[in-house]
């Protein structure tokens, strides 16, 4: 879904897509990634015991613990700035707290199961305003769930916002 919202918006040449083939990979490839955004886009569960979980291919999964390490070596400055996470129930604290935890400041995702078709019209325009109209993460994301709440109030998801590891509540 990534290229082809890429592809849309003409930031195809500008974005890294990188096809993981499991857990493993997953964590390798976010230890070393050198951009300012990182998206994911997976499947995600959520587990009362486990929490919160991304599925990768073969089937792996990677639990919030799983990130307490990724970035331990690198300056403040070579961290992303906000992860975004294209995958159901991937928007609890758990997941969000353990970007932060590791450096993160921004942490998207949503909260509940989410349509294909849902997910690729709010990351479309969140794109747009996040790179093409150069708006702060927590901008782009307000101005989206606005509009979104006035012209489609029953798109799927409930996506979530978290900035240093704590939801940030949307009030309209």
């Amino acid at each position: 879904m990534l290229y082809e919202l890429m592809r849309i918006l003409g930031y195809e040449d500008e974005t890294i897509f990188i096809r993981i083939v499991g857990r493993n990979h997953l964590i390798e490839e976010l230890e070393n990634v050198e951009e300012k955004y990182v998206h994911i886009s997976a499947h995600g569960e959520y587990h009362k015991k486990l929490g919160t979980c991304l599925e990768t291919p073969r089937n792996g999964r990677v639990y919030h613990s799983d990130l307490e390490d990724i970035w331990i070596d690198k300056k403040k400055s070579e961290i992303p700035e906000l992860v975004v996470l294209s995958a159901c129930q991937a928007g609890h604290v758990d997941m969000a707290r353990a970007f932060y935890i590791v450096g993160c400041k921004y942490c998207l995702a949503p909260l509940n199961e989410i349509l294909f078709e849902d997910a690729a019209v709010f990351l479309t325009l969140f794109y747009k305003l996040l790179i093409g109209e150069q708006k702060s993460p927590w901008i782009a994301f307000k101005n989206i769930k606005y509009g979104l709440s006035q012209i489609l109030p029953t798109l799927s998801g409930a996506w979530s916002f978290y900035e240093r590891g704590e939801k940030v509540i949307f009030i309209e």
